[in-house]
């Protein structure tokens, strides 16, 4: 288990880590259960919550990814929460996504009320 003091450069490769945190960080081939930094780049990693301001993301797979900036090339997220995505990147569930299923699900709402007092209306 390492972890970085939050400040400064750290590199990585080929390791198991639990969290780490600083400035510029960069993961090769390693596996991480959270990150947190400025710029980060991962490179053939798997990361659990991976959080900082700019990043690129290469062959890899991550649980929740949360950025400002975001580039990815051929990567698997779980969940992704960035105004800035650039690449390949294969999501369960991303901004746009959760957009999508709320506004469904308020509009699949107000159909149902809009049909249950159509019912009562001409019931009652």
């Amino acid at each position: 288990m390492a972890s970085d003091n939050g400040t400064g450069t750290a590199d990585y490769s080929a390791e198991r880590l639990e969290a780490l945190a600083a400035n510029r960080l960069t993961l090769d081939k390693s596996a991480v259960r959270s990150v947190s930094a400025a710029e980060i780049e991962i490179t053939k990693s798997a990361v659990a919550v991976a959080k900082f301001e700019n990043g690129t993301i290469r062959q890899g797979s991550v649980g929740i990814v949360i950025g400002r900036s975001v580039a990815m090339d051929e990567v698997k997220a779980g969940v992704l929460i960035s105004p800035v995505v650039r690449g390949d990147v294969h999501t369960l569930l991303d901004i746009r996504s959760a957009v999508a299923i709320g506004f469904g699900m308020v509009l699949g709402k107000a159909v149902l009320a809009a049909g249950r007092a159509l019912v009562q209306r001409v019931r009652g």
